[in-house]
């Protein structure tokens, strides 16, 4: 049996510069509910800190993308983002209300705003089609394996007496070996040693527009790993363990992401992502139904599934639907919609939950996903000429 092609070294640097940002990020977020607790704040708050911050960062995407394909440069683009991101986020340790909260969320997810479309086309751009999902597995494999770290390490740090405000501070040092990893190890190839493929005409955004409403519909439930939090605090769980559930969760998307990623590669990108979207809403009716603390542990490590069938196969179908001249503009969108959506998602799951509990802001989320999938097996096809067989 043949062996596969090895990535190029800009696929592996990129998950790694993703790696070092979100163990920055990941010793803060888990920690997130139970610093609303101490502020007062309930879940609609809660929710807006997600949705807010994703409908500020959905139009930065469209821009950034559409940026760097008239400048064919995506490396500025990548130093900038995650650099402002670096700096915000220890300021998480100085808040003392929740608007100050959603503030630095905000100017945290501007810098993943201006990165995230330049980057994922970068990716595009060094890999052949046929290697797309399996590229972008191996990134979002190292993203989560890096959001693993961070939430044990935040877990690590509460559990032996450090204060929380005291743990973001000192998120700012992986970040910063993410913005060095960029400067000394990311390189973007020359228009001429771009792989040649068949697809869509360079230009062409047209065939990409069916699956952005699978997106959108699916994002209403992408802040659900805070509610899961959040539910298992409700429950009984201690700050402390916190950081474990979230740990669990992105172990799970490690591991799977890019052998799952690869798997698109071969069984078509529709496929992969319909088994991620039946398993969500199977997932989050369980958590509608449940009041255990144990299960919702459970479905927390089975949530992560979902992830691992759906991101690397999402953005090599995203990378398949559109134009390589047009390419940034094209994850530009498929970022700017799932942030729309994400924000309206995330105060509608939040205001359910406040009015009528827990199980109704699960239920929510679960209706969305299966309208998600219900689309993509009606409305979506691949591209014309597909680059993947």
């Amino acid at each position: 049996m043949s062996r596969r092609p090895r990535l190029p070294g800009t696929v592996y640097a990129l998950g790694f510069v993703s790696f070092c940002t979100d163990l920055g990020s990941e010793m803060i977020v888990p920690l997130l509910p139970a610093l609303f607790a101490s502020l007062g704040a309930g879940m609609l708050q809660l929710g807006l800190l997600q949705g807010i911050s994703d409908l500020l960062v959905a139009f930065l995407r469209i821009a950034s993308g559409w940026l760097s394909d008239r400048q064919q440069r995506r490396v500025p683009w990548l130093l900038f983002g995650y650099g402002l991101s670096t700096l915000m986020r220890p300021l998480f340790a100085l808040v003392q209300g929740p608007w100050q909260a959603l503030a630095v969320r905000a100017a945290d997810r501007v810098g993943k705003g201006l990165r995230s479309a330049p980057r994922d086309a970068l990716i595009a751009d060094v890999v052949e089609p046929a290697q797309r999902g399996r590229a972008f597995g191996v990134q979002r494999a190292l993203d989560h394996a890096g959001a693993m770290c961070g939430a044990l390490l935040a877990s690590l740090l509460v559990y032996l007496g450090m204060q929380v405000r005291t743990v973001f501070a000192w998120s700012l040092l992986p970040g910063l070996g993410a913005v060095l990893l960029i400067a000394l190890a990311v390189r973007e190839p020359a228009p001429r040693q771009r792989p040649v493929e068949a697809g869509p005409a360079p230009g062409s955004t047209r065939q990409l527009t069916p699956f952005l409403l699978v997106v959108g519909l699916a994002a209403v439930a992408s802040v659900i790993d805070l509610f899961v939090i959040a539910r298992a605090l409700e429950l009984g769980a201690a700050p402390a363990a916190l950081p474990l559930l979230w740990a669990l969760l992105h172990l799970v998307r490690s591991t799977f992401a890019a052998p799952l990623g690869a798997l698109s590669d071969r069984w078509g990108r529709r496929a992969v992502i319909g088994v991620g979207l039946l398993g969500q809403v199977l997932v989050l009716v369980g958590f509608a139904l449940t009041d255990s603390l144990p299960i919702v542990w459970l479905l927390g490590a089975v949530l992560g599934l979902h992830a691992a069938f759906t991101e690397g196969a999402e953005r090599g179908f995203v990378a398949d639907l559109v134009g390589s001249k047009v390419r940034g503009r094209g994850f530009g969108a498929y970022y700017c919609v799932h942030g729309l959506a994400s924000f309206g998602g995330a105060a509608l799951v939040g205001w359910s939950w406040d009015r009528f509990g827990a199980g109704a802001g699960f239920a929510v989320a679960a209706a969305a996903t299966g309208l998600a999938g219900l689309v993509l097996l009606l409305f979506v096809r691949g591209p014309v000429r597909a680059a993947i067989r």
